[in-house]
């Protein structure tokens, strides 16, 4: 056929669908098979109609405005299906998909009710077809599928779906592909969006609401129950919610991966999970009360559960909160070469709390019989379920392994995996993951391929991108987990996946060529895209992965650079568009990376610049400086978010990139996003600029300063005003034990059928804390004060500590200034159900703040004069001899050391003064309480401080 001949019959096609389709379905119909034979398999008739105008007629027969019957129903299946064929083309044609409105009656059709069954099932593919395609695109039609997929008469169709019984095959399919479905929208929010935190957690949240999580542990447990009879036990309260065996050809990867997303980072959503009616039914617990903490478990060795055993559930009591980073201060020789914060407190692999991406970690709490937050912890040992996961692990296809992986890494996340499975994880669950990395994956096809990629391929692409993101997660934090990676040759296997997906797009895939002869060149275009995408996740997962495993160990970080992988880490900071930047980029290799991939690519630079002899050899030789400063001025939020947390490392006083950093402008745009409303992006911002000023020019120190302004520091170090007293003034009109059980009524009732009566007080509990925003917003308001104290602490420190002294007393006032540093140290007092509560602050603050007192205790005679006079200030540092953390115990001999050294041409006279008001306010007493401290380098200061207190004689 001649083109004018393929055009000809395309306008023929056009004009009948275009018409009067509604008055003639039958002619309707026929117009719509032969249009869906013209489309199927051929790219350039695709082109064509979609140039001619084919997709508005079909979407308004999709939409189903004529009779409803059944010509009329086969009528919308076939719209349907050619407009599937159109998504599987790529993002050329999505794009004309979109911009006809066929959204709309696409997520319509997902009724099972009222839609026919191959509609329903060609609509979920044509959205996850979407969805794989248009990860990366620049205009994100994923962002706009989750938008319309989370409403709640959406996820009411997805129930209904996936709670079908019909056991045919085409059923079977709509159920594996909603969960593919939910799997890949879950958690895709425009950037920039208020749900694009990672605090909220609304799909999620929503899915539960809406029973999508029951419905998916329900298949699960078919599936289970299809592996081993469950005979019904008269005993087990729960034995009717026992699901049917899943049917043969079902399949499991799907489920596992939609269950794995909906509970990640939340134990209270992994608790609704573990402890579902189908999962309690197959699993029954022994008895509707608590396991005593002590009593033996009832089930079979690690690894050794069997279907239909128990499990039993520990409550420990709450555990003492301690996040602090900052790490203990170097041994010193003399107090004025106490340093401010340490550079070693960001690079030192003792750090095992990465707080710079992840302020959400942070534990707002104290010790003390007045904690009204408490850190509960529920422990379901050696569950069934985890064994059952594991023994998928061993023997299932290579995507169920890795889905039952992932969702095995989430529970552990969310510390709910017993210490005795820790270990089996380590034996025997990571080295599969590891292996999973270069797994081809040909024993079972998620779906039938994507565009011209064939479903083989399509599946070992598929590990490809979620192995290194899972392994990632796994080891991230966990020392031995990082050791059994690298032993198992992660390193080695993650440097090669991203050399090769660093590689252009190669002509051909799985030794195919990429389309139709009649039309190589679309074809190819169509290849290199889907490949693009593939490329891109893969280099996302890899990245991600190396930088878990470089959070600690600088022999990791070594193995990494010795693998050659710099260039893909420079490369991979190439962004879509040129970044317009002061500084010219010589960034030009490679193509450009969309933001996952460049945040990616900062939080890789973030952990292997942890190691100086790297930051100085290995990092500036790779010239990543200048391209990652553009990134700072990235359009994506989440990029700048990443470079800045990754410009923290790189303007240390020892960095070679400091100085050009510096003259390319950084100072000035970090203080802009200091200033920014993105909550993350201010806590970096803050943290980069505390270790500018660290050794820093007095010029750079003042103009940091300038730059803030005295009234922003000031407001971000009082933060909300008595934040922890405000917040808990919030719910002080509540009575009884409303505060405690603030989930809905239902589903406590729920909770309460199914748990023992400790766990459904911790879930009401679990479930306040995720919905209760105060607290996020508490966590982050202590995290940037006390980003904003120790950039003091830092401001003031070094040679001129003096004359950064004067500056800050003139700049705020001597006596607000010390009024501020000693509110930060008071508790907070306030009235909750007519009772008095009294609470410490948080340590952070405390740490902070006592060691900007021991660099105003080396300043000048003035500034001593003007601490020794703050009374009340230093009977609050007095008090601390017994605090929790080691650090400020530390710093309250380290006051007291600094006050009483005499420093040259000083009158002996005056140190005897201070060191007898010191002994007045109880100084003496504090000291001798720790000489017998814990801690070495706390017993250490002491000893030198009651020296040189020892040498004044009595008290006036």
């Amino acid at each position: 056929m001649t083109h004018s001949e393929e055009e000809s019959t395309a306008l023929a096609l056009l004009s009948q669908l275009s018409g009067s389709p509604f008055s003639q379905p039958q002619n309707t119909l026929s117009a719509l098979k032969r249009l869906k034979h013209e489309l199927i398999g051929h790219e350039q008739k695709k082109e064509l109609f979609v140039r001619l105008g084919i997709v508005p007629p079909l979407v308004r027969i999709l939409e189903g405005t004529g009779a409803a019957d059944d010509v009329w129903s086969s009528a919308r299946l076939e719209a349907g299906i050619a407009v599937g064929s159109l998504a599987y083309g790529g993002e050329n044609y999505i794009s004309h998909l979109f911009d006809s409105q066929a959204l709309p009656p696409l997520i319509a059709s997902l009724d099972p009710s009222s839609s026919p069954p191959k509609l329903v099932l060609s609509s979920l593919r044509t959205l996850n077809t979407i969805l794989d395609t248009s990860a990366f695109s620049a205009t994100c039609p994923s962002y706009a599928i989750a938008t319309a997929l989370y409403t709640p008469e959406v996820l009411k169709n997805i129930y209904k779906i996936l709670s079908q019984q019909s056991l045919a095959a085409l059923v079977q399919q709509q159920i594996s592909l909603t969960a593919s479905l939910i799997a890949k929208s879950c958690g895709r929010y425009a950037p920039g969006s208020s749900d694009n935190s990672g605090w909220h957690s609304t799909h999620q949240k929503l899915l539960v609401d809406a029973g999508v999580l029951g419905a998916l542990s329900a298949r699960l447990g078919g599936h289970i129950v299809a592996e081993k009879s469950i005979p019904k036990n008269p005993k087990n309260a729960h034995s009717n919610d026992v699901p049917p065996p899943a049917p043969l050809g079902a399949k499991l990867a799907p489920i596992l991966d939609a269950i794995s997303v909906i509970i990640k980072d939340s134990r209270l959503r992994s608790l609704e999970f573990l402890f579902s009616p189908p999962i309690i039914a197959i699993f029954p617990l022994p008895t509707n009360e608590p396991s005593s903490p002590d009593a033996p478990s009832s089930s079979n060795k690690p690894g050794e559960g069997t279907v239909g055993s128990t499990s039993s559930i520990n409550l420990p009591q709450p555990k003492l909160a301690s996040n602090s980073i900052i790490q203990p201060p170097n041994l010193l020789i003399t107090p004025a070469a106490f340093p401010p914060l340490s550079a070693a407190s960001t690079i030192s692999p003792t750090t095992s709390k990465d707080r710079i991406l992840r302020s959400a970690a942070l534990t707002a709490t104290e010790d003390g019989p007045n904690r009204s937050e408490v850190d509960l912890d529920l422990e379901v040992e050696e569950s069934p379920i985890l064994p059952w996961l594991i023994s998928q692990v061993r023997s299932g296809d290579s995507i169920t392994r890795l889905m039952a992986i992932s969702v095995l890494t989430n529970l552990f996340k969310v510390e709910l995996v017993s210490k005795k499975l820790v270990q089996l994880l380590i034996l025997l669950v990571l080295p599969v993951l590891v292996r999973l990395l270069t797994e081809e994956g040909r024993e079972n096809r998620v779906n039938a391929g994507v565009g011209s990629v064939d479903a083989e391929t399509w599946t070992s692409w598929t590990i490809r991108e979620k192995a290194p993101a899972i392994l990632a997660r796994l080891v991230m934090d966990r020392a031995e987990m990082q050791k059994a990676a690298v032993d198992a040759g992660a390193i080695k296997k993650l440097a090669a996946m991203l050399k090769r997906a660093n590689e252009l797009p190669s002509p051909t895939m799985n030794g195919h060529q990429n389309g139709n002869s009649h039309d190589s060149n679309h074809t190819a275009e169509l290849g290199s895209s889907l490949e693009i995408a593939h490329k891109m996740k893969v280099k996302e997962g890899g990245l991600r992965c190396l930088t878990s495993l470089a959070l600690f160990k600088d022999d990791y970080r070594k193995a990494i650079i010795e693998t050659g992988v710099v260039p893909v880490l420079v490369s991979s900071m190439k962004p879509l568009e040129p970044i317009s930047t002061p500084a010219p980029q010589k960034n030009t290799v490679g193509q450009g990376n969309p933001p996952a991939v460049l945040t990616a690519a900062c939080g890789a630079i973030r952990a292997l610049s942890r190691s100086v002899s790297i930051l100085r050899t290995s990092l500036i030789d790779a010239g990543i400086a200048l391209p990652l400063f553009a990134l700072l001025r990235h359009d994506d939020i989440e990029v700048r978010i990443a470079s800045t947390a990754a410009v923290c490392n790189l303007v240390l006083h020892f960095s070679p990139m400091r100085r050009p950093i510096l003259e390319a402008g950084v100072l000035d745009v970090l203080c802009s996003h200091a200033k920014s409303e993105n909550a993350a992006l201010r806590l970096n911002a803050l943290w980069a600029l505390k270790h500018l000023v660290l050794e820093a020019e007095t010029d750079v120190k003042r103009k940091c300063f300038e730059g803030l302004g005295v009234d922003w520091l000031l407001g971000v170090i009082r933060g909300m005003e008595d934040s922890i007293g405000d917040l808990r003034r919030m719910s002080a009109g509540r009575t009884g034990d409303e505060e405690y059980f603030d989930a809905p009524e239902e589903r406590i009732r729920s909770w309460a059928r199914r748990f023992p009566p400790k766990a459904t007080a911790v879930m009401a509990q679990l479930e306040r804390r995720e919905r209760d925003d105060s607290l996020r917003r508490r966590k982050e308001d202590i995290a940037l004060q006390e980003q904003g104290l120790d950039f003091l602490r830092n401001w003031i420190g070094g040679k001129d500590r003096n004359l950064m002294i004067d500056h800050l007393f003139e700049s705020v006032g001597k006596d607000r200034v010390f009024e501020i540093l000693e509110d930060k140290l008071k508790q907070k007092r306030y009235v909750k159900r007519g009772e008095l509560i009294s609470e410490s602050p948080p340590g952070e603050i405390v740490t902070s703040v006592v060691y900007i007192l021991v660099h105003l205790a080396t300043g000048s005679l003035p500034h001593k004069r003007a601490l020794i006079q703050r009374v009340d200030l230093l009977r609050t540092l007095c008090a601390l001899w017994n605090h929790r953390l080691p650090h400020v115990r530390t710093g309250l001999a380290w006051v007291v050391i600094n006050l009483t050294w005499r420093e040259e041409h000083e009158d002996i006279e005056e140190v005897h003064a201070r060191a007898r008001e010191l002994i007045r306010l109880g100084f003496d007493k504090s000291l001798e309480s720790m000489s017998q401290d814990s801690e070495l380098d706390v017993r250490e200061r002491v000893k030198t401080a009651r020296h040189q207190l020892s040498t004044v004689g009595p008290a006036d």
